[in-house]
């Protein structure tokens, strides 16, 4: 399982994109894609495995 862990310029992000879990890193990915789109503040999005004790996977960034 994996989570999504945005940074975000001057505030916070609510979005069900960032409490839902994904099964696969790919979809994962494409869940951080939407996130940035539908959000203008998200800098960038940290994707973390969370059934391998929060270990971290990549960073996407804005681009």
């Amino acid at each position: 399982m994996f989570k999504l862990i945005p940074t975000v310029r001057g505030g916070a992000v609510n979005s069900a994109l960032v409490s839902a879990k994904y099964a696969t890193v790919e979809a994962a990915r494409e869940a951080t894609k939407a996130l940035i789109h539908e959000n203008a503040r998200v800098t960038r999005v940290m994707i973390v495995d969370v059934a391998n004790g929060s270990k971290f996977v990549e960073w996407i960034e804005r681009s």
